[in-house]
């Protein structure tokens, strides 16, 4: 007999950009979010505390068999917070994600989740074997793969079919880059760097510009700066297909994205991440994606020099590592879990 779930989908606002919200629910065919919070941009406790309040009031009113929440963000959290200090059992995608850095704010959200979370979905046999070290029972545990990797499999098609800017679809050999993380952006000279060894690397580079850095760019009057740099193409963020599309003929990515390193392995793209760490450690250890430690122009521009010379050495080892991600039916693993659980 099949079972069946309702699904309520709640938006607490958090990642607000309209336009993003729009193309991303059009392209899956999504619904509307039955609920939007409207919470904003905000400090970590005023966000977090925000958000509780919010989702509280609409989880009693739904009276929900189980909450699921995705990734590690302040909207992750707060729904967790609040469905579990209502008695509602707690799923948490994206589960067992460490990259050991205390202060990093997505770090201290999942490791505050995944401890009192009752079902833990790991994307990874990494994301698992952390949370048994952390004495996390194998019971609440789940290897489900990752939903990312079943969405890429599922879209193929569609990706290919996208339709790219004008301005970059006649571009053969580019880079991508994409940078909106907040330790990346709230200081101009972070972002004055990274500008800086792209503009010397001079190779095209397609800079899908992210409302926050494009209103952290304009607040320090850098705007007008980057809009000179004769390589670096600014263009509106896209759509699921149209990126990936984007990546898949790029030479290689430069992100400080989680999702977009995944992306960029799905790809077999090679990867710069502008971070000292990550928690994908897995595209880590098979040199599918360099960390930068210092955001500096000479190190950065050493790692792009280094990719340009081994990229096709990185691609051919990317295409012959068993997949990182699963086998494509993570979805199915994880809702046969929550209707066996709850």
């Amino acid at each position: 007999m099949k079972r069946k779930l309702d699904i309520v989908i709640i938006n607490t606002g958090q990642h607000y950009d309209f336009q993003l919200s729009r193309i991303f629910l059009r392209e899956f065919n999504l619904p509307k979010p039955k609920y939007n919070l409207g919470v904003g941009s905000g400090l970590h406790g005023w966000q977090t505390g925000n958000i509780m309040i919010r989702v509280e009031k609409v989880l009693n009113e739904l009276h929900p068999s189980v909450c699921v929440v995705p990734g590690d963000t302040n909207s992750a959290v707060a729904g967790a917070f609040a469905a579990a200090k209502l008695k509602i059992p707690v799923a948490h995608l994206e589960a067992g994600l460490r990259n050991f850095d205390e202060f990093m704010p997505e770090e201290i959200n999942r490791r505050a989740m995944d401890h009192f979370c009752h079902l833990l979905f790991a994307p990874t046999p990494a994301a698992e074997n952390n949370l048994l070290a952390e004495g996390l029972s194998q019971e609440k545990v789940v290897l489900s793969g990752d939903t990312m990797y079943d969405l890429f499999l599922q879209e193929k098609e569609k990706i290919v079919e996208a339709r790219l800017p004008i301005q970059v679809s006649n571009l053969n050999d580019y880079i991508v880059v994409t940078t909106h993380r907040q330790e990346n952006t709230e200081e101009p000279k972070v972002l004055i760097e990274v500008l800086s060894a792209i503009k010397q690397f001079n190779m095209p580079t397609v800079f899908p510009i992210h409302p926050r850095t494009k209103h952290r760019l304009h607040e320090f009057g850098l705007l007008d700066t980057v809009k000179k740099i004769k390589n670096l193409i600014l263009i509106e963020p896209l759509g699921y297909h149209s990126m990936m599309k984007l990546m898949k003929r790029s030479m290689f990515i430069m992100t400080d994205s989680g999702g977009i390193q995944k992306e960029a392995f799905m790809a077999s793209v090679p990867c710069i991440t502008l971070r000292k760490n990550t928690e994908w450690t897995e595209t880590v250890k098979i040199r599918a994606n360099m960390l930068i430690h210092q955001l500096r122009r000479d190190q950065i521009l050493n790692a792009m020099l280094q990719v340009i010379r081994d990229r096709d050495l990185i691609v051919k080892r990317i295409r012959k590592s068993k997949n990182l991600y699963g086998d494509g039916k993570a979805s199915r693993k994880v809702v046969k879990a929550i209707l066996d659980r709850f």
